[in-house]
This record gives structure tokens, sequence and C-alpha cells, in this order.
């Protein structure tokens, strides 16, 4: 009789392990394809919540911004240079080739209609070094909704946020969708129709380039800067000098440069305020 009972437990301990095995398979099996499908989509940072298709649009060759009903005037061109921006990154690969009036009409996407909630103009005004922040602080909404529906006519992507930089966030998430297509020549929006939420899941997203060890020429610095506004990083911190080097012109001290790793590793006043500039441009998020 034990002996019966012990081969029981033993047959039905192995049964519970092989169905635990199964289910194990069966959930990497499932998380392997979700995986695959998320990275199908190509958006960095991924949103939020995602839902999208599997039908294509192409962008208009009269691609334009729509802002009616907004409540942001856009003073400073913070929208309209962020829209300037979207363009210049999705044709800026290749050239468009394609005879548009050969093209049928209801799969144009138009332009994208942006709706900004805040009327506040929140932005940067720059004097040399100093940037005067307007209402931009440390936990500023940075939400947006964006949609790219399939079945409006005509075809306008919309972008809806409660403030410029959600729009911004918006704009740069859009770009995303669009890439070139080497058959009909021209720029197709994929995975149609399109609906994100997305908001930022830090407040602070910085990033740190440190000239005092690793100098960094000019345009290395800016490229990065604009990496940036793509990857929706809002902080950069350029630790320029430390014990390593001292690479900052500083007109008060004239020896004080000498402390560069060579002459030609070094930064002068004008470029460290070219620099400041471009961070607290009205054109960079």
């Amino acid at each position: 009789m034990e002996e019966y009972e012990l081969k029981y437990i033993w047959i039905f301990a192995m049964g519970k392990i092989m169905v635990q095995r199964i289910f194990l398979g069966f959930l990497l099996q499932l998380i392997g394809l979700c995986a695959a499908d998320l990275n199908r989509l190509n958006i960095w940072p991924m949103p939020v919540s995602v839902q999208y298709g599997h039908q294509s649009l192409y962008l208009s060759k009269d691609f334009v911004l729509k802002t009616e009903g907004t409540k942001y005037a856009d003073a400073l061109g913070i929208l309209k240079d962020g829209f300037s921006r979207l363009l210049d990154v999705v044709e800026a690969a290749h050239v468009i080739e394609l005879n548009y009036s050969h093209f049928d009409p209801s799969l144009l996407l138009q332009g994208i209609h942006v709706v900004i909630l805040s009327p506040n103009d929140e932005g940067f005004e720059c004097l040399v070094f100093i940037c005067i922040m307007l209402k931009l602080q440390h936990g500023v909404d940075e939400s947006y909704k964006l949609l790219v529906p399939m079945d409006r006519k005509p075809v306008y992507a919309h972008l809806e946020a409660q403030t410029v930089y959600g729009a911004l966030h918006g704009l740069q998430t859009f770009s995303q969708f669009c890439q070139f297509n080497f058959t009909s020549r021209v720029i197709e929006v994929r995975q149609v129709p399109w609906t994100i939420i997305d908001q930022p899941r830090f407040s602070y997203r910085g990033l740190l380039i440190d000239t005092s060890r690793h100098y960094q020429p000019l345009p290395m610095i800016k490229r990065v800067i604009d990496s940036m506004v793509y990857a929706k990083l809002n902080v950069l911190h350029w630790h320029i000098v430390d014990s390593q080097s001292f690479p900052l012109e500083i007109p008060s001290y004239p020896k004080i440069w000498d402390g560069a790793y060579s002459i030609a590793e070094r930064y002068t006043m004008a470029d460290a305020a070219e620099i400041v500039r471009q961070l607290c441009s009205e054109k960079r998020n």
C-alpha cells in the first residue's frame, strides 16, 4: 500500500512539473511574440499607450500645420519651428520623386492639426549666458494624445496637448511613423490608424556631457542637443571643466585655459555662448 501511494505521489508530482513546463513555454512564446510585435513599432521612447493598424498613408507634398481651435498663441514661434523641424527630419534622408497627380487623394495625409489647451506662451528668453524661464519648470505637463486616422476626408493627423511641450513631443513621435518608401519614392506613414496617449515617466530626463575628461568639438555637442530633442530629454548637464582639464576661456583669467589637453581642444567664450543659445532657443524643446 505504501509503495502504491509513493508511486501515485511521484506520478502526480511529475505530471504537475510537466504542466508547469508547458505553461511556462507557452508564456515565453507569448512574451516573445508580444516583444517582436512591439519591436516593429520603432518608437523611442515607447509611449504609455499605443494602438495601431496595418494600413498606410503617404505624406502630401504640401503637408501643413493647422492650429484651429488651439488656445496657444505661439508668440515665440516654438510650435511653428517644431513643425519645421519635423519636416526636416522626415524629408532629409531622400529626394521625393513621386508625381502626386497620379496618386489616390484618399491616401494622402494632408497635414497635422495641433490643439494646445494652455494659452500660456511658455518658453525661453535668452541673454548671452542667462536663460530667463517663462513658466517652464520641473513638473510642467508634457502629456499629449496623437491620432492618425484612416477614414477622414481630407485626412489629417490630430495632436492634442495641454502645453506646447507636450505638442513638441507629439511631433517627434509622429516623425517616427514616417519612412521613405523606395518603391513609391514618397514618405510613407505606416501602421495606420494610430492612437498614442503618452506622457514622460520621469519629469527630469537629463544627459551629461563631460568635456573636462573627454573633449568634444562644438558640432558634436550640437548634434547631441538635437538628438536629445528627438529622444524627448529635457536637461543637459555640460560638465565643461574639472581637475583633468580646463578647456574654457575665462577672459579675467587668460592663462587658465592653458590647462586644456591641447591648444586645439578649447572652447572660446563665443563657443560656449553658441551652445547656450541653442539650448535656450525657442526652436528647441
